[in-house]
């Protein structure tokens, strides 16, 4: 029995040797994942960017500036010129936090009567990364205060009056920052999974054959794959949605019309992969398999666990071909931010172009897999 059992033991794994595609995804993938979260998870959360409306233009606030950018968590990335332009760069995410030094500041600082005014407002959609950011500005000041008292001596009134404020996420909740990326990955998973199967469930029941020989050209068989796959991944998305907004709370402060539209371009990308996984797979099972990996790579680069920044740059540089990436950041804005099409233009765009080049390529490599 045991010789019995050995040899259809070593007949899986030769059969398995020689599928080497799917052989480089079981063993070199899980090791490049392992890798890429303990680089993104071991390096923390630094250089979040600060912009600084500096409306007092004094020496003490360009030393506050630099002390600021010298935090190993903070990294000062522009000079803003009013509150508006400062809140600008909070929605479309160019910063954590913005730091407002009102006129007069070096003049009250200097007054041992009373306290200088501080604003401090943090990007709260982002719960744990806005607690470190908060925190590091806190302490900047802190130091500086220190300093202050040691100059002076002893005396019981503050030296600087620190008013912390919280956009998006004022109670740091989790669930309002991990919710939406659960409704774009449970929405990418379900749609990934339904297209890949498509193709490979006809060659595994050996219909596929048949399916050839019917007056279809091979752009009409891939939306005929792809047409299920869409309905049924925009009918979860609007369920997941509704689960979230009204069984969790988590708010809609933009356009749910705009998050739509750019749902849209994000469904047909991940269509795109689903039909190029079929083509590929064998059997459904296999298809399985390489959603499974798939998705593990596009939970690294999307910033779905660790914030993307923190990922080295070139591997930064790769995430931003990644639909997943640009729809998280979408989904994110627009239901904690209520960030609008001039906020998230770029990502809109960049979900467009992505998704017009997977589906072509997914229908040239449809048709070279069955001519």
């Amino acid at each position: 029995m045991t010789a019995r059992i050995g040899n259809l033991v070593w007949k899986e794994l030769l059969q398995l040797a020689r599928d080497w595609l799917l052989t480089t995804f079981l063993f070199v993938l899980p090791m490049l994942q392992l890798v890429l979260l303990a680089r993104a998870t071991g390096r923390g959360v630094k250089e979040q960017p600060v912009v600084i409306l500096d409306l007092d233009r004094s020496a003490v606030t360009r030393e506050l500036a630099v002390r600021l950018d010298n935090r190993e968590e903070l990294a000062v990335t522009r000079f803003v010129e009013d509150e508006r332009a400062l809140e600008e760069e909070l929605e479309r995410g160019e910063a954590r936090a913005g730091v407002i030094f009102p006129s007069g500041f070096a003049g009250d600082l200097s007054n041992p009567t009373r306290a200088a005014p501080v604003r401090v407002v943090v990007d709260g959609s982002s719960d744990a990364v806005a607690g470190i950011v908060q925190s590091a500005v806190e302490t900047v000041f802190a130091d500086y205060t220190r300093q202050r008292l040691a100059e002076r001596g002893i005396r019981t009134d503050p030296v600087i009056d620190l008013r912390v404020v919280t956009y998006y996420n004022p109670t740091y909740d989790v669930r309002q920052f991990t919710i939406p990326a659960q409704v774009g990955f449970i929405t990418y998973q379900i749609t990934l999974v339904i297209a890949s199967l498509g193709l490979a469930r006809e060659r595994e029941l050996g219909t596929l054959e048949g399916l050839i020989v019917t007056p279809l050209s091979r752009t009409e068989i891939v939306l005929g794959k792809a047409i299920p796959a869409f309905l049924i991944g925009l009918v979860n998305f609007l369920f997941l949605v509704a689960i979230a907004r009204f069984g969790f709370h988590v708010p809609m402060r933009g356009s749910f019309l705009l998050l739509l539209a750019l749902t849209v371009p994000f469904l047909l990308a991940e269509i795109g992969w689903g039909v190029i996984i079929s083509s590929v797979s064998r059997t459904q099972q296999q298809a399985i398999l390489f959603v499974f990996m798939m998705a593990l790579a596009d939970l690294t680069f999307s910033g779905y666990l660790v914030p993307v920044k923190n990922l080295p740059l070139a591997l930064a540089l790769v995430a931003r071909v990644v639909p997943m990436y640009h729809y998280l950041t979408v989904i994110r804005a627009v239901m904690l931010k209520g960030a609008g099409p001039g906020d998230l233009g770029l990502h809109g765009l960049a979900l467009a172009l992505l998704a017009t080049v997977i589906l072509v390529g997914a229908v040239r490599r449809v048709s070279r897999r069955l001519d």
